[in-house]
């Protein structure tokens, strides 16, 4: 419960995400996709740290940070807030 604010304001960007897939140069082979995010006691945009993936395309890796950077949050209740999130991608079947 007390990750959901967090992972809603990130649900509403996942329409973004998906289209930073196209960017991937190898879609079939999907992947994950990790940050830390480091929000401010006031809430608001955070600050993107530690982007990784092993996933390769022109693009693909700024798309997916710009987003994040794009994600608004609501205040934390216990201050300054770090949080670490995933995406994992792969095509539908």
């Amino acid at each position: 419960a007390s990750k959901a604010p967090f992972l809603k304001a990130i649900e509403k960007k996942f329409d973004a995400f998906r289209a930073c897939y196209a960017k991937v140069d190898d879609p079939a082979k999907g992947g994950t996709f990790g940050v830390d995010l480091h929000i401010a006691r006031d809430g608001g945009r955070a600050q993107v740290k530690q982007p990784r993936t092993g996933m390769k395309g022109t693009g693909f890796r700024d798309c997916v940070v710009k987003v994040f950077e794009e994600v608004e949050f609501e205040k934390p209740k216990k201050g300054p807030t770090v949080i670490s999130y995933s995406l994992k991608y792969s095509l539908a079947k």
